[in-house]
């Protein structure tokens, strides 16, 4: 993760992922974006997941916390405060564009660029074979360079990690991944695929502009953070990279939820108030670790450039206009960090058969 001083506005925070395909092919543990495309369901996730996975199965009223659950979110909190001080909505850096392939899109064979030189170019060849992509295809700002695509006439979904288009229009990147199936797959890379460090989709969690106008987040979010405990992952995750040690440091894949008797009626940002709600109701899972405490929202450069370059966010989280140029940074500044609450490691994980 990184951050910046962004034209005197106030902060700008991006997350820079920690590097998937290392963890990928150095894990010693093995066990869609879709985008604003049209739901075939009232009853379907927005995210397009299936209902059964972790991302979208609500939690029930009461639920289990970690022993530990305070200490751990005092970490977080003590993250937050260490490193710019707020909890940041990343949306034009640092999250991942979205993009929808239809039946007729062009298919490109990607290029493994083994930027981290790890190998693991049979592990992701398939992934990177025949890819619908889309002519405006475009990479998110910042080194991590993450993109996603879902083709709906063949219900699969990619991620990408440090893609590269070249001067030719063919495009390259570090690492990714395919999910076949994806209306059915309950938003869980194969190990050791996927753009994030913990093998789970951008397309399970980032917070799409499509949701914020309908008024209603129907999944679990993400968490990034900055200390994330070494050579420990919790389902759905299946993979880590870690950076600290302590029983009391987060894991990646953990999952949390905001306090149920939170009175999220009472903040100012409508977003705020969508956010708070998913993270009662579904919760957050840690997807990877960064250098501030943030959340991803997709960034808005396709949208704008359907809406006469119209950047949503502004109007969304900011209708009154209170923080001029910097409202990302303050939204999930009026949902107390010490409020949420860490549940056991893999809670929900299905048991073997």
């Amino acid at each position: 993760m990184r951050l910046r001083h962004h034209g005197g506005v106030g902060l700008a925070i991006a997350c820079a992922l920690t590097g998937p395909a290392s963890a990928a092919i150095s894990a010693a543990h093995s066990p869609g974006l879709a985008s604003a495309a049209p739901l075939t369901s009232v009853t379907r996730p927005h995210n397009g997941f299936s209902a059964s996975g972790p991302w979208n199965r609500p939690l029930p009223s009461k639920v289990p916390l970690a022993p530990n659950s305070a200490a751990i979110v005092k970490n977080i909190v003590h993250d937050m405060r260490n490193n710019f001080g707020t909890w940041a909505l990343n949306t034009d850096k640092y999250s991942s564009p979205i993009f929808t392939a239809g039946p007729g899109t062009p298919a490109q064979n990607w290029t493994y660029t083994n930027c981290q030189r790890t190998g693991g170019g049979q592990v992701i060849a398939s992934s990177f074979a025949h890819v619908p992509t889309p002519r405006n295809l475009i990479a998110s700002r910042g080194t991590d360079k993450a993109t996603a695509i879902y083709q709906p006439s063949t219900d699969t979904y990619w991620d990408f990690w440090r893609a590269q288009k070249n001067a030719h229009g063919h495009w390259s990147a570090c690492w990714g991944g395919k999910i076949a199936n994806y209306s059915t797959n309950p938003g869980i890379f194969a190990h050791p695929l996927g753009a994030t460090a913990t093998g789970l989709p951008l397309g399970a969690f980032v917070i799409r502009i499509s949701e914020l106008e309908h008024g209603k987040i129907d999944h679990a979010i993400n968490l990034i953070t900055v200390r994330i405990r070494a050579r420990c992952f919790s389902w759905p995750a299946s993979r880590d990279d870690g950076n600290t040690t302590g029983s009391n440091i987060p894991c990646e894949g953990q999952r949390f939820r905001l306090n149920p008797h939170f009175d999220a009626g009472k903040l100012y940002s409508p977003v705020a108030r969508m956010i708070a709600r998913a993270l009662q109701v579904y919760g957050a899972i840690i997807t990877d670790k960064g250098g501030a405490v943030v959340t991803q929202a997709q960034d808005p450069r396709p949208y704008e450039k359907s809406h006469r370059g119209v950047n949503p966010y502004p109007a969304l989280l900011d209708p009154k206009n209170r923080y001029p140029g910097y409202a990302q940074y303050a939204v999930l500044a009026e949902i107390p960090l010490n409020q949420l609450q860490a549940l056991p490691l893999s809670y929900g994980k299905p048991r073997s058969r």
